[in-house]
């Protein structure tokens, strides 16, 4: 949409030097409109076999409302960030599976997923360890991901995409899927996406986000305080 204004994160809680800029080239929302695409059409496969409960998070009301493949796409040009997860916002999760992946023998076998869900998540794996490395801000507007996590993508070898892929395919979930505001938002949205109500959809999605990455700084600050006490 060209009517669009740049796409930047609002300040993070807390001490920051933060200025207003771009965080998303014209390249990378193309991309992740794709990708947006590519996971409702996913979804809504799922749904037709009777099998979205492989993606949490997602309420099939939700997948109904896509009808119009133009409606979907004009909906998924006007958010800044991915409606699918897979454990961004958690370092630790994405430490531990990238160690075990790059072990010499990695004794803990994948668990069986749908091929379908383990391609796609091995092309949001080439996605996110694309912006950690060369657009960090980028990443964490697109996936919320934690800075933790964003150091781990940083290490990942290219060799280890199919690898992690299997390994984190069965953590496909819908974004802020125990937000039901959001998905209902999403939900008539989906049925008619004109400018006012993907703008609405925008800004609840970065609101939600915001909060969230508000209330992991908190958490993270308390060890760190008790530490020094």
């Amino acid at each position: 949409m060209n009517r669009q204004q740049p796409l930047a994160l609002a300040p993070p809680a807390g001490n920051a030097d933060w200025s207003e800029r771009t965080l998303l080239d014209a390249a990378t929302r193309k991309t992740l409109c794709s990708m947006n695409l590519a996971f409702l059409n996913l979804a809504a496969e799922l749904a037709e076999e009777g099998r979205l409960k492989l993606i949490s998070g997602l309420p099939p009301r939700a997948v109904d409302a896509l009808i119009d493949p133009e409606a979907q796409q004009r909906l998924c040009e006007g958010l800044p960030y991915a409606l699918f997860d897979l454990r961004f916002d958690d370092g630790s999760f994405w430490e531990s599976q990238i160690a075990a992946a790059g072990a010499v023998q990695d004794g803990e076998p994948a668990l069986v997923v749908d091929e379908r869900i383990v391609g796609f998540a091995r092309t949001v794996i080439m996605l996110a360890w694309h912006l950690a490395q060369t657009r960090a801000p980028g990443a964490i507007l697109m996936f919320g991901m934690a800075p933790a996590t964003i150091g781990a993508f940083a290490s990942l070898p290219v060799a280890a995409f199919d690898g992690i892929a299997r390994r984190v395919a069965a953590s496909l979930t819908a974004r802020f899927g125990s937000r039901a505001r959001f998905w209902l938002q999403f939900e008539g949205c989906a049925a008619n996406p004109d400018d006012k109500s993907v703008s609405v959809l925008q800004q609840l999605g970065l609101q939600i986000q915001g909060a969230e990455s508000a209330r992991l700084q908190a958490l993270q600050r308390r060890p760190r305080r008790a530490a020094l006490g």
